[in-house]
């Protein structure tokens, strides 16, 4: 037994054990399982929480904490696999033992204090919460349960210990919520841990600003209260901070102005209000729920663009070429006066008929018609560089008393490609200024994706009869190969895959260009409200502005180390964001399909796995697993060349892009989940589920 622990070199699991020693009787078994607990109860071998076993001097502990790492956790940067299985959490402290550059964990020291959300089951004989959110292990409950506490009730648990693989806890309390979107939006924000409560210095810092903006007290910058500057955003949206105005140049092509909300005036680095809103990192958007970056006093109030009132801008003002590129640019300090909060609706109405804006907007609608000019020009300077676009579709969630009542279909507009390209021009202007200045701060990087995460891409497009060229791709060579898909292809389905083939963006001060976009450098400028990378580099741009006036202030960088140490932290805390909004997006989705269980929908094939199909389900832009047992009583080979399970008998095949006719089986909505049987077979289906 300790030869072979000594050769495997690493934690062994039980399974492993068993089959190299080739044990198979029940008594050689028993006797297997005594001789593991006594050399553990020697100290010879030890096993992790996990169930694995190693030798007990060949390994060299320490211990370290759990960290978030994009979706995942990590212990000194290193990512750790199989934590779902293992019950580790973020917070916890481990003692690990390193295999290589992998790190295996041992046993918990120590358990996060951060409190989880789950649902109460008191169907066994042993109470347990089931986690909601990031978090779906049971944690056994120990102590005295409230008698008010019924089966189904979701709760704030702690967890206090672990026997085996088994974590313990205790019930702090019940989840106080009204209605199914605020206890998914409070599930996100605990199990995430997304700092959503503000401390007293920041509330008593956010009311000591002013309440409104004198110009008079500006008088170094540039008054451009009469230029007539719009914001485009949503219905629904209150925190406005980019405004843009455009105006012909004639034969020198188009002025372009975009004026962003000048967060930084009021933001200072190291003050209470920085410092809360480094550890957010950004603003978390949840359907009818924001959880802002910085106090409302700023992000809704005396940072936001509002109509006819003075506000505080950075300005980035441009001159685009005939052919939309950048001829000069400049960055300033100015005092604004948006004349209208104009939606993506009202331009595009305006755009497609000439009616929707007063006539009294006179000013505003030359300035629209520009900015329309201007875009075409954009757009076809985004075309010559291969930039990627892909085709999408969302679905915007109409609430009614904190529960789903529709899923309208979200038309992508021209208004909301406007004012896309001129934001994606003033970022590319904020990294040369930056550049130029031999200064710098975090860019916005996109890297190439790795030639392995292209294959499924290539795969897919060579049995639409698309070909993708081999080895490393441009963007060029994948917005190519879309546009070459046939006629009656789902667009959006093969940009799925374009987009899952990509790697993520991320925040860093080392520029490698942006693949998506194909740039060779780009910022994140204009959302300093709810962006923390975006203040940072307005920070620099400042600075910089300030030494070109002559100004005795002194505006200290942050050194390379701080630069890399926050892009880190801002990457970790977007992904973090985003799974929080797809979390509770995908609950609020899953309990509006409810009603639909045991009704058949139309459907469309996302994805082809080797346990199944992914399923789109038409009208609810969500997918459900359709089991391949749940295919018929054939047996089905996944072939990954083609994309499809097919039938070993029967010959029949289910590929990806395929429509198909199921039936809503079951739906866990606090877990995002939906099974679904394949129409005309769920009865039988139904009858073997229940014998099994």
């Amino acid at each position: 037994m300790l030869r072979l622990l000594q050769e495997q070199g690493e934690p062994v699991i039980w399974r492993v054990l068993v089959e190299q020693l080739q044990v198979s009787e029940p008594r050689r078994i028993t006797q297997l399982r005594q001789l593991l607990r006594g050399l553990e109860r020697n100290g010879d071998i030890v096993r992790d929480h996990t169930g694995s076993y190693s030798i007990a001097q060949s390994l060299q502990a320490e211990e370290l904490l759990v960290e978030k790492q994009g979706r995942g956790l990590a212990v000194a940067g290193k990512p750790l696999l199989d934590t779902r299985r293992s019950g580790v959490r973020a917070g916890d402290v481990v003692l690990v033992h390193w295999v290589g550059d992998e790190p295996k964990v041992l046993e918990v020291v120590s358990h996060s204090d951060q409190l989880l959300v789950g649902v109460l089951n008191l169907d066994g004989r042993y109470p347990y919460v089931q986690g909601l959110g990031e978090f779906k292990g049971r944690v056994s409950i120990e102590t005295r349960l409230p008698k008010h506490l019924v089966h189904d009730t979701p709760v704030h648990v702690r967890i206090t210990g672990q026997q085996g693989r088994r974590l313990v806890g205790e019930v702090v309390g019940e989840v106080a919520h009204d209605n199914v979107l605020e206890l998914a939006v409070h599930t996100a924000l605990v199990n995430h841990d997304i700092p959503h409560e503000w401390p007293a210095d920041v509330l008593q810092a956010a009311d000591k600003l002013p309440s409104r903006v004198q110009p008079g007290r500006f008088k170094d910058r540039v008054d451009l209260t009469s230029l007539p500057l719009v914001t485009i955003d949503g219905e629904t949206a209150k925190d406005f901070d980019d405004a843009v105005y455009t105006e012909s140049l004639g034969q020198e092509g188009w002025r372009l102005v975009v004026a962003i909300a000048d967060v930084a005036h009021y933001v200072k680095t190291g003050s209470p209000l920085d410092v809360e809103a480094a550890r957010r990192g950004t603003s978390v958007y949840f359907p009818q729920t924001v959880v802002p970056m910085l106090p409302e006093a700023l992000s809704n109030e005396l940072c936001s663009l509002k109509p006819h009132v003075p506000r505080l801008s950075l300005v980035c003002d441009m001159q685009i070429d005939g052919e939309g590129e950048i001829a000069e640019y400049q960055f300033y300090e100015a005092c604004i006066h948006s004349h209208a909060r104009l939606t993506y609706t009202q331009v595009q109405t305006y755009l497609d008929t000439g009616s929707g804006l007063p006539s009294e907007y006179q000013a505003v609608r030359q300035s629209i018609e520009q900015l329309q000019q201007l875009y075409t020009a954009l757009r076809s300077a985004r075309e010559r560089r291969g930039a990627l676009d892909f085709a999408t579709r969302e679905g915007s969630l109409v609430l009614t008393q904190g529960r789903v009542t529709e899923i309208q279909h979200v038309a992508r507009l021209v208004a909301h490609q406007l004012i896309e390209e001129a934001m994606i021009t003033a970022n590319v202007c904020a990294a040369l200024f930056l550049e130029s200045r031999d200064s710098t701060s975090l860019y916005r990087v996109h890297e190439p994706p790795d030639v392995s995460k292209t294959e499924e891409l290539r795969q897919a497009l060579a049995v639409a009869g698309v070909r993708l060229p081999g080895g490393v791709l441009d963007p060029a060579a994948i917005a190519t190969a879309l546009s070459q898909l046939p006629a009656g292809a789902d667009e959006w389905l093969y940009g799925q895959l374009a987009l899952r083939s990509l790697q993520q963006a991320i925040y860093t001060p080392d520029n490698r260009g942006h693949f998506g976009l194909a740039l060779q450098r780009y910022m994140h400028f204009t959302s300093p409200i709810r962006r923390y990378p975006d203040l940072l580099v307005h920070r620099a741009i400042k600075a910089q502005l300030a030494q070109m006036r002559g100004s005795s202030k002194q505006f200290r960088p942050p050194t390379a180390d701080e630069l890399h140490w926050l892009g880190e932290q801002c990457s970790q805390f977007e992904r973090r964001a985003e799974s929080a909004a797809w979390f509770v997006e995908g609950w609020l989705k899953c309990e509006f399909l409810k009603a639909e269980t045991g009704n058949t929908l139309n459907g469309i094939v996302a994805a082809v796995t080797e346990f199944g199909l992914f399923v789109e389900l038409e009208g609810y832009y969500l997918q459900g697993l359709l089991h391949v047992a749940n295919l018929g009583s054939d047996y089905f080979h996944f072939k990954a060349q083609s994309f499809s399970l097919v039938g070993e008998r029967s010959g029949r095949q289910f590929r990806l892009g395929d429509k198909l006719k199921v039936v809503v089986a079951e739906v866990e909505p606090s877990q995002g989940k939906v099974d679904l049987l394949l129409a005309g077979n769920a009865g039988a289906q139904r009858r073997r589920g229940r014998r099994r």
